[in-house]
């Protein structure tokens, strides 16, 4: 397999969108720049009107710094109000909102979604796709509780206070691992009325997080398994989980066997609806796949296991990060073409 730092690669889209990887963190971001994530650290700050920019705080391993660019084959507008930035090209928007985590975690989650949520009411883009979200200490105990419990209370309130009863069926696709330092970084794309609405999938071998039962909490995560929209399916972080229950805890390579298994079912699954019948069989087809591993030392581990799903072509980023769930060794999540 070749990792994303080591290449170049791009994924052109027939609607107009188009996901970059680049190691050259120092140049101009190209025109109809929607958005920039940048892994492994950058020198340089983002310029005056430039696309929204992340700098995710994890540890990129076995390779360069390197830059994840969502493009855009229409023009493209960058605004910043406050904490919040992002950018429009009158179909999509995209943007970034980096806090302080502060001592009541549940409280900052949910002014974080608030504020992310309003701004595209707002902004008239109120179809999430996808969000990324990194949290500082995801399974330390903060006011008696789990802080990834706390976070997941603080998003299903907002969630909720817009959607009501029927918040779940507009929950995207997802991801939340731990960061390093004191800030919670939400990374989000979101689609208007002049595209088509998302349709956003579950996996049969799992319980919709959305319906985890309390032992993982008293409010469950607010996500779907995966979400297709845009010509894209965006894979939600996924692990080691089957029913609701953990398997393989422990155990790297049966973590990764059945997170695969459970790729694999999502895939299927976006394969049945007229939107996804270009879904790929399998990681070997996505345009970017991530992999977070709690600990850097199973990096040569990971990637051996990983051999016979990925090709050489294929751009995957692997980073050090915390998992959800204490007993979870890794996750996977990634982009490609639906159609």
């Amino acid at each position: 397999m070749r990792e994303a730092g080591g290449v170049e690669a791009a994924a052109e889209r027939a609607i107009g969108v188009r996901l970059e990887l680049t190691r050259e963190a120092l140049r101009t971001p190209p025109a109809g720049t929607l958005l920039e994530v940048v892994y492994g650290g950058a020198a340089a700050a983002p310029a005056a009107g430039a696309p929204p920019r992340l700098d995710v705080p994890n540890r990129l391993l076995g390779g360069p710094p390197v830059v994840e660019r969502w493009l855009s084959a229409s023009p493209v507008r960058s605004f910043a109000r406050g904490d919040l930035a992002w950018s429009e090209d009158g179909e999509r928007l995209a943007g970034c909102r980096t806090v302080a985590a502060g001592e009541d975690l549940a409280a900052v989650t949910r002014q974080q979604f608030d504020a992310i949520l309003d701004l595209l009411a707002e902004r008239g883009f109120p179809r999430l796709l996808r969000v990324w979200n990194y949290l500082p200490g995801i399974n330390e105990r903060q006011a008696g509780g789990e802080r990834y419990r706390l976070f997941n209370r603080g998003r299903a309130e907002a969630f909720a206070a817009r959607g009501g009863d029927e918040a779940a069926a507009g929950f995207p696709a997802s991801s939340a691992v731990g960061a390093p330092g004191d800030r919670l970084y939400t990374v989000f794309l979101a689609t208007g009325a002049a595209l088509p609405a998302p349709h956003h999938l579950e996996n049969p071998r799992q319980v919709p997080a959305w319906r985890y039962p309390r032992r993982y909490g008293p409010v469950p995560p607010s996500f779907s398994r995966a979400t297709l929209g845009d010509g894209l399916l965006l894979l939600s972080g996924t692990a080691s989980v089957v029913g609701h229950a953990t398997w393989h805890p422990g155990a790297l390579a049966g973590q990764l066997a059945e997170t695969q298994r459970n790729i694999e079912r999502v895939l299927a699954e976006a394969r049945q609806t007229p939107r996804g019948e270009g879904a790929p069989v399998g990681l070997a087809g996505f345009d970017l796949v991530k992999i977070y591993l709690r600990s850097g030392a199973d990096l040569a581990a990971a990637r051996a296991a990983l051999d016979p799903w990925l090709s050489p072509a294929t751009p995957a980023i692997f980073l050090e990060a915390d998992i959800c769930r204490a007993d979870l060794l890794v996750e996977i999540e990634g982009v490609a073409a639906a159609r």
